[in-house]
């Protein structure tokens, strides 16, 4: 009977942790808990303010973005505000250029940063460049899908942050896996990217056992974060970035809040929430702008000032006139012919005597105004210090280049998509419906003389079958070098588009 009671006992404890485990399975957290989640993406090392290309207006700059976030800090210092960056630190100017980007990070720390996802762009400058970063910076990179051997990186797979009066969240990084085509194939040695999903989803259980909330801080552009909150609804909210995108409301997939700010410190994000029934619900989202009503805080901005005059001081110089602007837009040279890309993919055929010139539209980083050039204005166009290679390759080989840069989506405004010199090509349907040289059909048998910047040489963007090049010359030219000795040569420069692409 003393055992039967014993039994008894035991029994009914058992099915009560049984009851219970699914309320211990995830953190809830407590009524009453507030949080302010301030967002921002895709960076690109602008410290300085610049014109807005839609209207020409003055917007961003760090001086502004830091006094929008300061004003939400002070609304109500009762209340935790965590702010998040979205990936894309470097590369886009001359100062992150210039200074490896470590004003980049030494800012991004006065902006009380909290956490950032690793972009892909971080590793332009080598992967020593961004250890050093990642080691010197004080708030953390994120990305639980990127793994390098035989050196890890000064990256962490996510974090946990808790402020007082608020939820413990945990901060999930994930990476573009266009990680390992969109820098230089030299700059990702030894670096594996795992499927993201997958890598979410091993996460996912600690993560939600130990916060009271997670989000995932995205660098993989909507496409990949709509299917990252079907496949793992567990996600509240997903902090993106990668396509520049300007959301002014969630976008919603399921139950769980999609987020992204454009780009360049244009937009901050804010998402208010606050905890119901055990979970942080959302209370109200809005994009802050950045723009001219908006006060430099003054002290960051003699910080700006002193960074962009030791650039100034040998970018000033001018090198020559452009009678119209040479636009680098993503919407026109990542979604079709541009004037920017027939002058490049031109000037290469010339200086090098090569059949046919190919150009990735992502090469392209800033456009450079109608009137007096600088050579400010041509290493912000062309930043990544990339080489001229010069080889061959068979004609089947080009149509097969053409046919991925014709299957690229251009809503995504993909950095494959090609500019061309020495062929036309027409898609149709987002296939490769025709390819030709400019005066006669392409021979599949015959070799080319090609050029090409060095990234897509080794197999950038996935063109592998650039990789395929024989012959191959490695010239010494830089992109940047040959436009800007075609500047000083005299006469104006005056590109214009001549139907070699086309677009059905």
């Amino acid at each position: 009977m003393k055992l039967n009671s014993r039994l008894s006992t035991s029994l009914a404890a058992l099915a009560l942790s049984l009851l219970l485990l699914p309320l211990l399975a995830e953190a809830a957290c407590k009524e009453g808990d507030r949080l302010t989640l301030l967002h921002f993406n895709d960076f690109h090392g602008q410290l300085e303010s610049y014109a807005d290309p839609e209207n020409n207006n003055d917007v961003g700059g760090i001086a502004r973005l830091v006094t929008v976030i300061d004003a939400v800090r002070h609304e109500d210092p009762a209340r935790p505000v965590l702010l998040l960056f979205a990936g894309d630190l470097l590369q886009g100017t001359v100062t992150s250029s210039l200074f490896l980007g470590i004003p980049d990070v030494a800012l991004f720390e006065r902006l009380g940063v909290d956490a950032a996802a690793l972009g892909n762009h971080e590793f332009d400058y080598g992967q020593d460049v961004f250890r050093r970063l990642g080691l010197r910076a004080r708030f953390p990179f994120l990305s639980a899908n990127v793994e390098t051997r035989p050196e890890p990186l000064p990256v962490r797979t996510h974090v946990f942050i808790a402020k007082p009066g608020g939820p413990r969240v945990a901060v999930l990084g994930l990476t573009t896996p266009e990680l390992t085509t969109a820098t230089h194939p030299k700059n990702i040695y030894g670096v594996s990217v795992e499927e993201p999903v997958s890598a979410a989803r091993r996460l996912l259980p600690t993560l939600r056992n130990e916060a009271d909330m997670v989000v995932a801080l995205s660098h993989l552009g909507v496409a990949d974060d709509r299917r990252l909150a079907r496949e793992l609804p567990e996600i509240e909210v997903i902090v993106g970035g990668h396509n520049h995108h300007v959301y002014a409301e969630p976008v919603k997939e399921g139950e769980t809040a999609i987020l992204q700010a454009g780009e360049r410190g244009r937009w901050l994000g804010r998402l208010d929430l606050a905890c119901k029934d055990g979970r942080m619900r959302r209370s109200g989202y809005r994009l802050l702008a950045v723009d001219g009503s908006v006060a430099e805080q003054p002290e960051m901005a003699a910080e700006v000032k002193r960074i962009a005059a030791e650039a100034e001081r040998e970018l000033t110089q001018k090198v020559g006139e452009s009678s119209v602007e040479l636009d680098a837009r993503r919407e026109v040279l990542r979604r079709g012919e541009g004037a920017f890309g027939n002058f490049l993919a031109d000037l290469a055929r010339e200086v090098t005597g090569a059949d046919i010139a190919l150009f990735n539209g992502g090469g392209f980083r800033a456009s450079i105004p109608a009137g007096t050039v600088t050579l400010k204005h041509v290493y912000q166009a062309f930043p990544f210090r990339n080489e001229l290679v010069l080889g061959t390759l068979t004609g089947a080989q080009i149509v097969e280049a053409l046919k991925r840069s014709a299957s690229l989506d251009p809503a995504d405004n993909p950095g494959g998509f090609l500019q061309v010199s020495g062929l036309r090509y027409v898609i149709a349907g987002g296939e490769l419906e025709s390819a030709s040289l400019t005066a006669r059909p392409i021979n599949p048998a015959e070799r080319y003389k090609v050029v090409l910047p060095d990234f897509l040489a080794a197999g950038g963007d996935g063109y592998t079958m650039l990789k395929e090049m024989e012959q191959k010359v490695m010239s010494g030219r830089l992109i940047s070098d040959i436009v800007i000795e075609a500047f000083r040569a005299g006469a104006p420069i005056a590109a214009r588009v001549d139907g070699r692409i086309l677009r059905k």
